[in-house]
């Protein structure tokens, strides 16, 4: 599945969005939400596309984001934002 990140990110900068904070969890794109149970695996989190190609490569954080689920999520959201360009 391909990540929609790119054009989503083009769309909000387009409209004025900030490229330093998301505006999903209001942290900056390189530390996203994060919440880790006891034995340290994360469990939610934000998923947003500002975070995208800003993580650590080989990380939780980054296997976390590029999961299928995440990226369909991304999907959706740009799904979204195209529906209002119509």
């Amino acid at each position: 599945m391909r990540d929609p990140s790119q054009k989503i990110m083009k769309i909000r900068l387009a409209a004025g969005g900030s490229a330093t904070t998301c505006p999903t969890c209001t942290r900056p794109a390189e530390n996203p939400y994060r919440r880790w149970d006891a034995s340290g695996r994360i469990i939610e989190g934000c998923v947003d596309a500002i975070h995208t190609g800003k993580l650590v490569p080989i990380s939780s954080s980054n296997g976390w984001h590029m999961r299928k689920k995440a990226i369909a999520i991304r999907r959706s959201e740009l799904d979204a934002l195209m529906s209002f360009q119509k």
